[in-house]
């Protein structure tokens, strides 16, 4: 195997920190303030699309989580493992099957930690609002996000899932 001299990878890692453009979903949750649900933007899926998040080094989807076994099928096939700077979201198209109309993105941690179980939510927020119920999968016509801040960083904390009641607009809260 052929290695790559430091001096060769300085442009290309120039070049990858030049590419790096944010994904219309992440600009979205970059943008949301604390304190606030809101509805997802920056997707254009049909109705039925399951947008189910993964926190960073989670490679699979609890059991109960609708298409649960095609999802971590899926990602056991890909191989993925997560790492420290990203969080990821595997969209299913409805209608499809096997590997068909499943993407799988990569997203940046940037300003915010996503979280997607209520318990773990639980532990690192003073208060979660009894008409938000986080989830594992969200069908992205009902998708919401709540943003809060975590009580010990102070960092905002996203989590999916779906709001019992009318919406809120970003930035409200």
């Amino acid at each position: 195997m052929i290695f790559p001299s430091r001096a060769a990878l300085l442009p290309l890692l120039a070049l990858g920190a030049c590419s790096s453009s944010m994904h219309p979903l992440e600009a979205h949750l970059d943008l949301l303030r604390p304190e606030s649900i809101t509805s997802v933007a920056g997707l254009d899926y049909p109705a039925g699309t399951l947008l189910c998040p993964l926190t960073p080094y989670q490679n699979s989807v609890a059991a109960a989580a609708p298409e649960a076994q095609r999802i971590n099928a899926f990602m056991g096939r890909q191989q993925y493992l997560g790492e420290e700077g990203t969080w990821s979201l595997v969209i299913i198209q409805p209608g499809t099957t096997g590997d068909d109309g499943i993407e799988h993105l990569l997203l940046r941690r940037s300003t915010f930690d996503v979280i997607n179980s209520r318990e773990s939510l639980g532990k690192l927020v003073e208060k979660v609002p009894a008409d938000f119920e986080v989830l594992d999968c969200v069908p992205v016509e009902h998708a919401s996000v709540l943003t809060t801040r975590s009580r010990a960083s102070q960092r905002k904390v996203i989590s999916f899932g779906r709001r019992h009641g009318p919406m809120r607009q970003a930035g409200q809260g």
